[in-house]
């Protein structure tokens, strides 16, 4: 093996992470710097990625604000080959403080790498320019700006030039520069952390691609990368490109426009239109809504244009979305659906005397529905499911033939109507063929009626309230909405 890459080897890295983006606020509230995504990964696993692909296994990471936060994303480091130690910090605490505190030894080589700012992979390059001037403060220039490296240790008296901001140039005859090739973005502003998606996006920094899976889109310039599980329209119709991250539910309705970066386990409801907009992760966006040149983040809607922001209350427009909550449902597992399979076998004899009994329902009570009811059920995650009851008044039984979306992994067995709006705030509630809205509640009862039924049962923590609730839609079918009905008839 070379002599070099063998001290390589042995050299350790220590990344500071302590930078808290205050210039950033208030995204800051939910993100440091070191976690902002970047093309749904987080700014400093790029700079982790960087270190291991240079051959250094030993690293440090300088953690203050969202510590733990950074630890449960980055764990040991054994993803990248890496073993990594953390050390906690105050915020933005000055560099040769910390490495005091550290108890290095000054004469070891090792390399002191910022992981909250965004630059092309350049790591190794710079430590096999820095080995040739081993007696000599090397400073790293990309893209005309710091690029946050040092080398120690000649770079001893040099400590303050990797604080943040990064804003020192050396014109010492002591002082080498290494000039590199790519992209580097401080992320000390809006506009430049958006920059930093954009240029992933279209594949302008050297060495690195997004990771989802590309689609042809109607731009004839940039297509777009898809993430697994994301159900969107059909791409190639949209006059956009971008990055759109996993487990996302985009509406075959929505519109988009020139560059779109959309992060993991995000939700677009119908309707909406977006242009020239960063979405971060778990952030739901409204029916309707039009978002332009913005940067959204749960409840933040954040100006690109004068970088100012706004906080949202009403969910309906924009708020959290974890609705992955609501596809890992434990109701979908194999013993789950095999046992609802054979209850819907045995049910199957007693289909006949159903669908017999709706008709002379229909025909009795000169009703004008059909005893058959086919519904087309559109649950907000992009997907339109075809479900069928019979028309009769026992709610448990009319939704029989619903078991097969059950036996087929699309509902669960016991949830909310597939119908209900996840912009009121019920993102985290399971999708079910059963439950008290749909076994005890007219069809045609209010929103509202729904709702305060739904937490009433969601409050109710007995072992039983199952078993309870199928009891009661049998004893006293739609027994609520009769009640409304004759409420209404009397007034």
């Amino acid at each position: 093996m070379h002599f070099d890459v063998l001290r390589r080897i042995q050299m350790q890295a220590i990344i500071f992470a302590n930078r808290t983006g205050n210039e950033l606020a208030p995204l800051e509230q939910y993100y440091c710097s070191a976690l902002l995504p970047v093309g749904n990964k987080a700014v400093i696993e790029y700079t982790l990625e960087d270190i291991a692909t240079s051959g250094i296994t030993k690293v440090k990471i300088i953690i203050s604000s969202q510590a733990q936060e950074i630890e449960q994303l980055l764990g040991d480091g054994e993803r990248w080959g890496l073993d990594i130690d953390y050390f906690l910090s105050k915020p933005e605490e000055k560099t040769a403080a910390v490495l005091d505190r550290l108890s290095l030894s000054m004469t070891d080589s090792i390399i002191i790498v910022r992981g909250d700012i965004f630059r092309s992979p350049c790591i190794a390059n710079f430590i096999d320019f820095s080995k040739q001037f081993s007696n000599e403060f090397v400073q790293a220039k990309m893209a005309n700006q710091n690029a946050g490296m040092l080398l120690l240790p000649a770079a001893v008296s040099y400590l303050d030039g990797i604080d943040w901001p990064l804003t020192h140039d050396y014109d010492s005859n002591s002082v080498v520069t290494l000039v590199l090739h790519g992209r580097c973005h401080m992320l000390d502003s809006f506009q430049s952390y958006m920059n930093a998606n954009l240029n992933l996006a279209r594949n302008d920094i050297p060495s690195l691609t997004p990771m989802e899976r590309s689609f042809t889109s109607a731009n004839p310039e940039q297509d777009f990368y898809v993430g697994a599980k994301t159900h969107t329209g059909d791409l190639s119709l949209q006059n956009a490109w971008g990055i759109i991250g996993e487990n996302c539910r985009i509406d075959p309705n929505v519109v988009m426009k020139n560059a779109i970066i959309i992060g993991n386990d995000t939700l677009i409801d119908k309707g909406s239109t977006l242009e020239n907009c960063l979405i971060l992760p778990h952030t739901y966006v409204g029916e309707g809504l039009e978002v332009n040149n913005s940067i959204l983040c749960k409840k933040l809607l954040i100006s690109l244009n004068t970088e100012g922001h706004i906080e949202i209350d009403d969910q309906a427009l924009i708020g959290p979305s974890e609705h992955q909550a609501s596809t890992s449902s434990t109701d979908r597992n194999l013993s789950t659906r095999f046992f609802i399979l054979m209850l819907l076998i045995v049910s199957l004899p007693f289909w006949p005397l159903l669908a017999f009994y709706a008709l002379v329902r229909v025909m009795f009570f000169k009703l004008e529905t059909k005893p058959i009811i086919q519904e087309m059920i559109n649950d907000n995650f992009g997907r339109s499911l075809v479900a069928y009851s019979f028309n009769v008044p026992t709610r448990l039984l009319s939704l029989l033939p619903q078991l097969f979306l059950v036996v087929t992994g699309q509902l669960a067995l016991f949830g909310a109507p597939a119908q209900i709006r996840y912009a009121t705030g019920r993102n985290k509630q399971r999708l079910g063929v059963f439950g008290p809205v749909q076994l005890l509640l007219n069809e045609n009862a209010p929103e509202e009626e729904r709702m305060l039924l739904m937490l009433e049962f969601d409050n109710t923590h007995t072992s039983t309230k199952y078993l309870s609730l199928l009891w009661r839609s049998l004893r006293i079918p739609r027994l609520l909405g009769a009640e409304r009905k004759k409420q209404n008839m009397t007034h």
